[in-house]
């Protein structure tokens, strides 16, 4: 197993693992079903290594993208604890199902994190799913109810 930081020439396979992640999570039919969507997504990934506004990793096995995580990151204003107001939401984190349990997505959490000590983050969050919840407790990560959403497309 090898993790490492994305690269351009990855976007379209991070892409292919993202629809894969839709498929699974019944929002799309299979992974070609939405174009529109797929050509955002690449656009997505390549604006964000450009301007650095987001980072990816990526686990291989023989030379094949088989699990990925991204590390989106963004200013708020300064507040208690925080003054420089850096924070990094992590999305994304997809293990192709042939490869879980294998500890690909622990892999990608502590590269992460790591990365996101060295760059003074303030504050990491996520909205995880039950399966993943366990894991992101051992890295310290804790609920907060007071998290809502809000869709505003119709």
């Amino acid at each position: 197993m090898m993790v490492r930081e994305a690269l351009a020439a990855d976007i379209p396979a991070l892409t292919d693992l993202r629809m894969a992640l839709f498929c699974e999570l019944g929002e799309l039919a299979q992974p070609d079903a939405d174009p529109a969507l797929r050509q955002a997504t690449q656009a997505y990934f390549i604006q964000a290594q450009q301007e650095g506004s987001a980072r990816t990793w990526l686990v291989e096995e023989g030379g094949e993208p088989v699990a990925c995580a991204t590390l989106a990151l963004f200013v708020r204003p300064p507040y208690p604890g925080n003054l420089a107001g850096r924070e990094g939401y992590l999305l994304n984190l997809y293990t192709r199902p042939a490869w879980r349990k294998r500890g690909m997505a622990r892999a990608l959490l502590h590269a992460m994190v790591t990365h996101a000590r060295e760059q003074q983050l303030g504050k990491l969050w996520l909205h995880a799913s039950e399966q993943g919840r366990a894991l992101y407790e051992t890295f310290g990560f804790s609920g907060n109810p007071a998290c809502l959403e809000c869709s505003l497309t119709p």
